[in-house]
């Protein structure tokens, strides 16, 4: 990482006139809060903290340079805000002090450590008076910024921050990007892992990943690879953010090299993930005993928009994440938090599997536009233009039906409209106005394509289990089954088939005690009895035949990854 590589433009003031400090620094958290979205009134009163304990104000030669700062919840990533005035600033009552370049820095109170260096690297670069010179009398904030790379260049990257946790994420997908760029740019030390060398080449060759909108900069990765064994050698956490279709296989190629104490997890899980995956873990590498868990959605609504490059939409307030076993909570959360505090702890994974609002939005909307989205390519907003009154009523009842399930197994589970005011503090007295409410979905193009992971990941990962689940408990769940059949039809595929049915997640034939019991770490009280996979989940639902025999659905691609 480097400091120029986190300046905005938009944040860069050249050649100011202001009458004193406070009217500086108003202009330059005023520009944070426009083009990075921080809370200026918050950010300013922090600030104003950490000066009245030791004002920074650093004298050289007939230049001052002031570097306001402090850690603050105002943001959600490290910030710089640069601005020069030829005739200084006057920065307190001495008339001799007067700043010349003024150096805003926030950062959340996570990237504590980054910050310190990032600090420490500002003064080096300030303690030159020929840079300051030049920085000085730059014309433009493009040019200021390209004159602060080559006087940084020198000093090489800023390290990732001691006592942070060093990350794996597997997949580079528009999520498995921005969560890499995220982390990087928090001061952790990443990894980037997927199988695709296609994908990984031009990461490779900028050395990171550009990331824009609601987290800005270019974020150095420690390691970009194709060898799954290179990228989790020395991991705390392996964070897997890949189509769940893909678990199984990425448990599958994981299991020979995870250790002990590692952490794993699922982001998201869908319905059933932890299950599955720990299923895998076992049986390939028993004496193992990694941690796994999964979130309960996606921390990022993200977009790919050119190679080794993602646009983040939003980031949630807050995503529960679970361990298998529950009690192991306790044990894995306060690592994940000291780099992405929004996650907090989750009742255990039935809970987040049942609260999986992807199952929800994703298969009914894009099934209810088809028509739109094959005829317009997806040239339309797919959340505020394609959920209508009549598509937000199919979602009603499709959430209703999944409440329904996770009520059966003894659990409270969140609505579509608490979810969103949750996740993303968007309220509304219906679902459809919550939606239409919430600023993160502003802006996300349609998917271009009936073809995408909308269906051919959520139906059979998150649907079909709950219709499994469903039957299993006797809870009718006839829109899911509609839209899966419906899905099934346009992509030629059984998804009855070959989804995470009951049997797959090895709770077929349980009780709702025995299912509650597993969860929480104890064995089931009765004898589970085997059942074939091959074996159709729900009766009067087959869908063998020619019809099925077909597969066309698509591979990962770059299309918006959110909830």
């Amino acid at each position: 990482m480097r400091i120029s590589q986190l300046l905005d433009s938009r944040c860069v003031l050249t050649g100011i006139s202001v009458t004193g400090k406070e009217a500086a620094l108003n202009r330059l958290v005023s520009a944070l809060g426009e083009a990075r979205g921080v809370d200026v009134e918050l950010a300013l009163r922090d600030i104003r903290a950490r000066d009245r304990a030791g004002a920074v104000l650093l004298p050289l030669g007939p230049y001052r340079v002031a570097v306001p700062h402090a850690t603050t919840s105002a943001c959600k990533q490290l910030l710089f805000a640069m601005a020069t005035c030829r005739e200084g600033v006057q920065w307190d009552d001495d008339p001799e002090n007067r700043a010349h370049l003024v150096v805003v820095l926030l950062g959340p109170p996570q990237t504590r450590g980054l910050y310190l260096r990032v600090l420490s690297r500002i003064a080096r670069l300030c303690s030159d008076q020929k840079a300051v010179e030049s920085l000085l009398n730059a014309e433009s904030p493009e040019q200021l910024i390209e004159r602060l790379a080559e006087e940084e260049d020198p000093l090489g990257e800023i390290v990732a921050a001691d006592g942070m946790p060093a990350f794996c994420v597997i997949g580079a997908g528009p999520g498995g990007l921005a969560m890499a760029g995220h982390l990087a740019l928090t001061g952790c030390k990443v990894n980037l892992f997927t199988r695709s060398e296609e994908r990984l080449a031009p990461i490779r060759a900028a050395g990171g990943i550009r990331v824009t909108g609601e987290v800005h900069g270019f974020a150095t990765l420690n390691l970009v690879t194709t060898s799954v064994g290179d990228a989790i050698r020395d991991a705390d956490v392996l964070m897997v953010v890949v189509p769940a279709t893909a678990h199984r296989n990425i448990a599958n190629l994981v299991a020979p090299h995870v250790k002990d104490g590692q952490i794993l997890v699922l982001n998201p899980g869908r319905t059933g993930g932890a299950l599955e995956v720990a299923q895998v873990l076992r049986a390939r590498n028993p004496q193992a005993r990694p941690y796994v868990a999964e979130a309960q959605t996606l921390l990022y609504a993200s977009r790919l928009t050119n190679p080794g490059q993602v646009h983040v939409f939003g980031i949630k307030s807050s995503v529960p994440v679970a361990a298998l076993p529950a009690y192991q909570i306790a044990d894995i959360l306060p690592v994940i938090r000291s780099a992405l505090p929004q996650f907090i702890p989750g009742d255990n994974i039935l809970k987040t599997s049942l609260d999986n609002i992807g199952a929800v939005f994703h298969p009914a909307i894009t099934v209810l536009n088809a028509g739109r989205i094959e005829d317009t390519h997806g040239d339309f907003e797919y959340y505020v233009r394609g959920v209508t009154p009549a598509v937000a009523s199919v979602l009603e009842a499709v959430d209703r039906e999944r409440i329904a399930v996770t009520s059966a197994l003894g659990i409270r589970a969140h609505t579509a409209r608490e979810w969103l005011y949750l996740a993303y503090n968007a309220a509304g007295k219906t679902l459809l106005d919550a939606i239409q409410a919430n600023p993160g979905y502003r802006g996300i193009r349609s998917v271009a394509t009936v073809q995408h992971r909308y269906i051919s990941e959520d139906v059979p990962m998150s649907l079909v289990p709950i219709a499994s689940i469903g039957q299993m408990l006797g809870v009718p769940t006839p829109t899911i089954r509609t839209v899966i059949h419906l899905a099934c039809v346009m992509h030629n595929v059984d998804y009855w088939a070959e989804g995470r049915t009951v049997q797959r997640l090895g709770i077929a034939g349980m009780s709702v005690k025995d299912i509650r019991l597993l969860v929480v770490g104890a064995e089931p009280a009765t004898p589970v009895p085997d059942a074939p996979h091959s074996q159709h989940p729900l009766d009067g639902d087959s869908l063998e035949g020619e019809l099925w025999k077909t597969d066309t659905r698509p591979h990962e691609d770059a299309f918006t990854y959110n909830d």
